[in-house]
């Protein structure tokens, strides 16, 4: 159901534009504000009063619509409209950054002084990226701090110091500059090489890359910023039960890879995901989900995220992903020749092949990104039902009425997330990755085909 300290997430599994800037942003753990999934889209004052709440009404009748006390509901609906603001906000300042270090010629002195250093390319590329990307963050900062760190602690939601929540900002700024430095290097690499066909060439390059991401991901970004035990440890029956559900579903992971993760020494939000691949692919419980859904609650929040791999939705997001990344790269191919051939431009760049385009080839692909981005959430939202339903065919069997689980652990999240009751119908095109969370609750109080006598569409029981 995603990561809200990483956006990043859903971006590499089903991203719709794939750009550059995309690419070093996912590779780099970026750690943005919260994507807008249409169910964590959220803030609040006291947390784990509200989290409490909801445990406390575990026994009663399940929720047949989502809904929220006058001054929680204020308060969702305030968050998630600044959080609207901040996402338009946010491109329109990158787009202003990456044109002020192209017109006001900082990419110029950047690659003149890498040039100064080495004529090696690599070796430029080390001056070069470093240089670019740390004034890039630094120029962002007010703008991070305040969506990352302010508003998540104004909203209840952040339990880090601000010397905490800065360690993790270099962090990601550390791993985006090291990880940048590959990219470019092959980026610039491939279009000296083919100066008309690297768009072509570096597309293919994004297959491994993003293939990697995917495999190392959970056992190397995700470590650096939290701690992760064997849930077996502390939630024994949990666990058992757990992998009787990936039984049931046909998936097979490990004990050893059924995780719990510390997410409460940074925030109060609630989560569980699957992810990985290969013998990196692990089912991860949040230590924040732990204290306020019960056993049933977490089982539909984790059949939902089992459903993405069974159905293949890893692999249709990759080929999407891959289909994207093609036409992003061709289309901007062509942009980005047609305003490198402009006078004023060609007067101080030396085509594309020049570091110094960097910031010309992150602004175009940038607008693509954004261009792009209905496209994705529409699809994004067809596949996120299907995860619904999928978890509640799956967990039909472990838990004795999925029906009831799935809309508590659905007004739980809303709860403890703030989701916003009543989204904008513009909003909701544009942003939202998951169908607003009224309307998942109001499916997953429906759909019981077993009680219907009907066979199950996705689920065949093990």
């Amino acid at each position: 159901m995603g990561d809200p300290i990483k956006a990043g997430r859903d971006c590499l599994i089903m991203w719709g534009c794939f750009t550059l800037g995309l690419v070093l942003f996912v590779m780099g753990g970026g750690r943005g504000a919260r994507a807008f999934t249409g169910k964590a889209i959220s803030e609040q004052a006291a947390p784990a009063q509200s989290s409490l709440q909801g445990v406390a009404n575990q026994n009663s009748p399940p929720p047949d619509r989502y809904t929220l006390a006058p001054e929680q509901r204020a308060r969702a609906v305030a968050y998630s409209h600044i959080r609207y603001i901040l996402y338009f906000l946010g491109t329109a300042f990158a787009l202003g950054v990456y044109f002020l270090l192209w017109r006001a010629k900082v990419a110029i002195a950047f690659r003149n002084w890498a040039r100064g250093a080495s004529s090696r390319h690599f070796v430029q590329c080390l001056i070069f990226v470093p240089l670019f990307f740390v004034s890039v963050s630094l120029i962002e900062f007010p703008l991070e701090y305040y969506s990352g760190f302010a508003l998540e602690k104004r909203f209840g939601f952040s339990n880090q110091t601000f010397l905490g929540w800065l360690a993790d900002w270099g962090k990601a700024l550390g791993i985006t500059v090291v990880s940048g430095v590959l990219v470019v290097w092959i980026l610039y690499s491939v279009i000296r090489r083919s100066p008309r066909r690297w768009w072509l060439y570096f597309w293919l390059v994004t297959v491994p890359l993003t293939l990697g991401m995917i495999l190392v991901e959970p056992l190397v970004i995700d470590p650096l910023f939290y701690k992760y035990t064997p849930l077996e440890q502390t939630h024994p029956a949990l666990t058992a039960r757990i992998e009787l559900m990936l039984h049931r579903a046909g998936l097979s992971i490990p004990e050893s890879r059924i995780l719990e993760m510390d997410a409460s020494t940074k925030t109060n939000a609630v989560n569980a995901y699957v992810n990985g691949i290969g013998s990196s692919k692990r089912v991860v419980v949040w230590d924040t989900t732990l204290r306020v859904m019960n056993e049933d609650e977490t089982l539909l929040v984790l059949g939902h995220e089992t459903g993405h791999y069974v159905l293949g939705h890893v692999l249709k997001g990759f080929v999407e992903f891959e289909a994207g990344a093609f036409f992003a790269f061709w289309i901007g191919f062509y942009v980005v020749e047609r305003i490198l051939k402009r006078p004023d431009s060609a007067e101080n760049l030396e085509g594309v092949g020049d570091l110094a385009s960097l910031p010309v080839l992150l602004l175009v692909l940038t607008v693509l990104t954004f261009a792009s981005t209905p496209v994705y959430c529409a699809l994004s939202r067809q596949v996120e039902q299907q995860a619904d339903q999928f978890g509640l065919e799956v967990a039909y069997g472990v838990v004795p009425d999925p029906n009831a689980a799935e809309a508590r652990s659905l007004q739980i999240l809303g709860e403890q997330d703030l989701e916003d009751p009543d989204p904008p119908a513009f909003f909701k095109f544009w942003l939202y990755t998951h169908p607003p969370l009224d309307e998942r609750i109001r499916f997953a109080t429906s759909y019981k085909p077993w009680a219907e006598g009907k066979p199950m569409e996705l689920v065949r029981p093990k």
